[in-house]
């Protein structure tokens, strides 16, 4: 159908080249020339040894899938991997093209980015030819006077074996389930992603193969200062159980009054646990075995106070709300930051200008704006942040930082 077409334009097309166009923004400010580096030198972070192994995974089951023409779950296979190389890889490494010096991070994000692209135009030239053939000839002819001239020329990519990190891939698996979790933990409590928290803590009865490199990168997406992990929630999720008529009823009918008041008395954080590992959880009620799975209880959760929580499939992340002064400072540091950003964009000044800011604000938004100048500058191009009135000149707005008022300035030097 039309609706569909447009659909998989919106969320694979569009995405794909959303991605190929932030890549070509930056590099044609940098000049790269991907000729000059080397992905075998290049000194990849932990994102990059992922999406590189993710890219060579994908390959393999690629090859595999059209040997047996099977062309619809294939290309299901390259849009999930678009989707994570948008959503999660790129966007997660935006500081990385920042900054004028052509650093070794920089060089490795260049290099990862464009072979990611070069590799996806030439596994979706069977699919999508016209969109692949435009990404390959401005990538690939311009920097390799040898390279083939069109993209339909070119051998259908080869699995590197050596690149692929099955442990890295589930691990990060894990991340990304568990920034799942803690996102809508955190939308639970109506707390904005840029507050920093103190803790999260993780309890799962499956095994999680996550190092200290991967707690990282989960701890920066969260905006969280420590993780900690627990096999058991207990102490800061409250259930409430109650039994599922439907399948109790049949199999217990003159028990459910007893059931029911065994369940509103049990040790609710036992009987969860058990049945959601997929076990059955018996109890001995009037000197009868009553056998409860999942389907026969109807569970509830309530976090502890102080703390909100998000479970699925045997996983919950516990988010500790208590705020601090401190972290409460730094979260309006990160959203003055945020806002003075999209003052440069409505400016319409070039990622690469130099600003003055100047301000009067109230409240926190002062007291941060004094004491954090310094980190404030750094992260949005400022060569000086000034007390004074913002209407003088530049482009100026009035703001609402997390309940006060700021009045500010940007002004391109």
């Amino acid at each position: 159908s039309a609706d569909a077409v447009s659909e998989g334009q919106r969320k694979f097309m569009g995405t794909l080249w959303n991605t190929y166009a932030f890549f070509v923004l930056y590099a044609e400010i940098d000049k790269f020339n991907p000729a000059e580096h080397d992905i075998k030198k290049c000194k990849l972070s932990l994102m990059d040894k992922w999406a590189l192994s993710k890219l060579n995974t994908l390959i393999k089951e690629i090859d595999k899938g059209l040997e047996q023409y099977n062309i619809f779950e294939t290309a299901r296979m390259i849009e999930s991997y678009v989707d994570e190389l948008s959503n999660w890889y790129v966007r997660r490494g935006r500081e990385r093209y920042w900054g004028s010096e052509m650093t070794e991070d920089k060089e490795a994000a260049y290099t990862t980015l464009w072979t990611i692209l070069v590799t996806l135009s030439k596994l979706l030239a069977p699919y999508t030819p016209f969109m692949a053939e435009s990404i390959y000839q401005n990538l690939v002819p311009a920097f390799y006077k040898d390279a083939p001239l069109s993209v339909h020329f070119c051998s259908f990519p080869e699995c590197d074996e050596s690149m692929i990190d099955g442990d890295l891939e589930e691990g990060m698996t894990d991340v990304l389930n568990i920034v799942l979790l803690g996102r809508s933990a955190r939308n639970s409590s109506n707390i904005k992603n840029r507050q920093p928290l103190a803790k999260l803590y993780i309890a799962t009865d499956k095994a999680v193969k996550l190092t200290e490199g991967l707690y990282a990168i989960a701890r920066d997406e969260l905006n969280v200062k420590q993780f900690e992990l627990l096999h058991d929630a207990s102490k800061f999720v409250n259930y409430k159980i109650k039994p599922q008529l439907k399948t109790l009823g049949p199999k217990y009918g003159k028990k459910l009054g007893a059931i029911r008041n065994f369940l509103e008395n049990c040790n609710a954080s036992e009987v969860v646990s058990t049945v959601k590992s997929g076990k059955n959880y018996v109890a001995l009620l009037d000197g009868e075995e009553v056998s409860f799975s999942l389907d026969d209880l109807l569970i509830s959760s309530e976090s502890a106070e102080g703390f909100v929580s998000a479970s699925e499939s045997g996983l919950t992340v516990v988010l500790d709300v208590h705020i601090t002064e401190e972290l409460l400072l730094e979260g309006v540091q990160r959203e003055l930051v945020s806002k003075i950003q999209s003052m440069r964009k409505e400016a319409g000044f070039e990622v690469t200008d130099r600003i003055a800011i100047r301000y009067l604000a109230e409240g926190n938004a002062k007291t941060v704006l004094e004491k954090f100048s310094a980190e404030i500058m750094s992260d949005v191009l400022a060569e000086s942040i000034t007390e004074q009135d913002p209407n003088t000149c530049g482009f100026a707005k009035e703001l609402d930082v997390n309940g006060d008022k700021v009045s500010l300035s940007v002004e391109k030097l």
